[in-house]
C-alpha cells in the first residue's frame, strides 16, 4: 500500500524556487514604474524648456515691437550645422547672432529662412523647438 504522508508531503527545494519567482517577478514590476517614471521626466523636462522659450518669444516680440522690427518684412536666416543667426529686413540690419551648438542643438541642425512672425507662431504652437530657440537666441537667453 503508497504511503499517502509520502505522497503529499513538500519537498524542501520547492519553497525555494517559489520564492525565485517571487522575487524576479517583483524585481520586473520594479523595474516597469522606474522606466515609466523617468520618460515622464524627461517629457515633462522637455516641456518646461519650451515653455520657458514660449515665455522668452514673448520678450523679444515685445521687445522688436517697441524697436519697431516686428514686421513680416523681418526675416530670420540660419543654415544647418552654422552656430550663427540672422536677423534681416530691419533698419541697419542685418544683425548676426552667434550661439553655442550644445545650448541649442535643434537650431544648429535647422536649415531655415522664415518671417520672425511666423517663426514665433511656430514657436507658440509649441510643435518647433528649433523656432523657439530662435527667440532664445534673439533674447540671449541660454535655456
Amino acid at each position: 500500500m503508497i504511503n499517502l504522508k509520502k505522497l503529499f508531503r513538500r519537498k524542501k527545494g520547492q519553497g525555494a524556487l517559489e520564492y525565485l519567482f517571487m522575487i524576479a517577478a517583483a524585481l520586473i514590476i520594479i523595474f516597469v514604474v522606474v522606466r515609466y517614471i523617468s520618460g515622464t521626466g524627461q517629457q515633462a523636462t522637455s516641456q518646461s524648456d519650451i515653455a520657458a522659450l514660449q515665455s522668452q518669444a514673448e520678450l523679444v516680440k515685445s521687445s522688436f515691437q517697441s524697436k519697431g522690427w516686428w514686421e513680416t518684412s523681418t526675416w530670420v536666416y540660419t543654415t544647418a550645422n552654422s552656430n550663427t543667426l540672422q536677423l534681416g529686413g530691419v533698419s541697419g540690419g542685418p544683425y548676426s547672432y552667434t550661439f553655442s551648438q550644445n545650448d541649442y542643438p535643434e537650431l544648429y541642425q535647422a536649415s531655415f529662412n522664415v518671417s520672425i512672425t511666423t517663426a514665433y507662431s511656430n514657436c507658440q504652437a509649441g510643435n518647433n523647438l528649433s523656432a523657439c530657440q530662435v527667440f532664445g537666441v534673439l533674447g540671449g537667453s541660454t535655456s
